[in-house]
């Protein structure tokens, strides 16, 4: 597996060393920022199994996260699972600028992109008990 490429936040060199940030981090900020949305049930895998959804743990919800640096700036992607019966444009769009904002905010670097990919749509949040 390749080394994770690790990010400098914009002020990430001091006088006492250099702050770098892991993907795994990142991921975090993101599945957090994503949860918070109303209308998201969770995080699912970018790879569907059988043609359905997989309903991350949230031990693995880190996994609903890609990113990538490019020209210095953080690209994300996140992938998640609706409430069904909802719009789904607000959703992502309260998703991409929650993400955003809260990782800008906390690492201090631009976020010029948040794709938000909605791997599937479930009846509310009583129906998860029963999967």
């Amino acid at each position: 597996m390749p080394k994770a490429t690790a990010i400098q936040p914009q002020y990430g060199s001091h006088p006492l060393g250099k702050i770098e940030v892991l993907p795994n981090a990142i991921h975090t900020i993101a599945v957090e920022a994503s949860l918070t949305c109303y209308g998201v049930l969770g995080m699912a895998s970018p790879h569907l199994r059988n043609g359905q959804v997989v309903l991350l743990t949230p031990e693995h919800s880190n996994q609903g996260v890609r990113t990538q640096i490019m020209n210095n700036q953080l690209i994300i992607d996140v992938y998640v699972v609706l409430e069904y019966g909802l719009r789904i444009s607000e959703i992502a769009h309260n998703i991409m600028s929650t993400v955003k904002f809260s990782t800008e905010k906390m690492l201090g670097i631009p976020v010029p992109q948040v794709n938000v990919n909605v791997q599937g749509l479930i009846h509310g949040p009583h129906s998860l008990e029963n999967k």
